[in-house]
């Protein structure tokens, strides 16, 4: 094994340790408090505090501005996990790529004004999309998306204000419900088998979002770059490949706009942490992007 090699290998190791002792130190803190609240503190409020601890690990270990690409490849391939037999406590985290594809919420041109780019390439996605899958009402379906990302209403192809508490989709739970109720609607079951999760993310964006260059869904990269998915699927590999060096290999002409995509990996991902205390097992589920935490959600008492 060559230097290099050894390097990354020992760098990895570092890694691994250095996240193993940094959960089991903000486990044991929990742990405390838990014992010492046993009798009042609920599972949501540990949940809280386990979702604090572990945001505030997450920005230590991957700081804004840095190019973290090792460190992601670890904690999307190795779940951090924690045990400790005498008081009962269980922890697991595991971390997947948040924007994989493009973010839903960039069809309403209002949350891209200076940007156009990012709304035509959504809308783009969308309507191929329904293409590919045959979605049999594809104008009702974009009309319902588009109500629930927009806050309006649509009326003879005009959008109307109507009261909304925010504007766009948040998580992938919000879109199921559209997509739920164009089912019903318009009794159409194959919009349940398009796997929109590879073509869109779902989570909050702001003016400097971008989608992630290393780790983008082979079918999404078919679908925005209109190439063969056998041709993706071949050469493209999710953390190893970079979208610029992906074109270039393949000759594929299409410029790279770099107000779209991101020339490294993101600081941005979905993560899910189970935890065990005494007689139950909880679920909490939560979005991590450049140093701030959104789309928390508790899924209660799992089996």
């Amino acid at each position: 094994m060559d230097k290099t090699k050894r390097g990354i290998a020992l760098f990895i190791t570092l890694m691994v340790i250095a996240s193993i002792m940094s959960i089991i130190a903000v486990s044991f803190t929990y742990l405390e408090k838990v014992q010492k609240d046993a009798g009042t503190t609920s599972a949501i409020l540990q949940g809280n505090l386990l979702h604090k601890n572990t945001v505030n690990i997450l920005k230590r270990f991957f700081p804004q501005g840095k190019d973290n690409s090792e460190k992601l490849k670890l904690i999307y391939t190795m779940p951090l996990m924690l045990n400790e037999p005498k008081s009962g406590f269980g922890l697991n985290l595991s971390c997947q790529p948040l924007m994989v594809g493009v973010p839903i919420s960039w069809l309403d041109k209002s949350l891209v004004p200076k940007t156009p780019d990012k709304m035509i390439l959504a809308r783009d996605v969308l309507s191929l999309v329904m293409e590919r899958y045959n979605v049999q009402e594809p104008l009702e379906l974009e009309n319902l998306i588009m109500q629930a990302v927009t806050g309006k209403v649509s009326q003879d192809e005009e959008y109307t204000p109507r009261i909304r508490s925010k504007k766009g989709i948040f998580s992938k739970e919000q879109f199921d419900r559209v997509i739920t109720n164009y089912r019903l609607q318009f009794d159409d079951p194959k919009v349940l088998l398009v796997p929109w999760e590879k073509y869109f993310s779902f989570t909050t964006v702001n003016r400097r979002t971008k989608i992630d260059g290393s780790y983008l869904t082979p079918e999404f990269i078919s679908v925005a770059f209109e190439v063969p998915i056998e041709i993706v699927q071949e050469s493209w590999i999710m953390g190893e490949s970079t979208l610029m060096s992906f074109l270039s290999e393949n000759s594929i002409m299409t410029p790279l706009n770099k107000k779209i995509y991101s020339n490294k990996a993101l600081n941005a991902m979905h993560c899910e942490e189970t935890y065990a205390y005494r007689d139950g097992h909880y679920k909490l589920h939560f979005d991590y992007i450049e140093g701030r935490s959104g789309n928390f959600g508790f899924n209660g008492k799992t089996e």
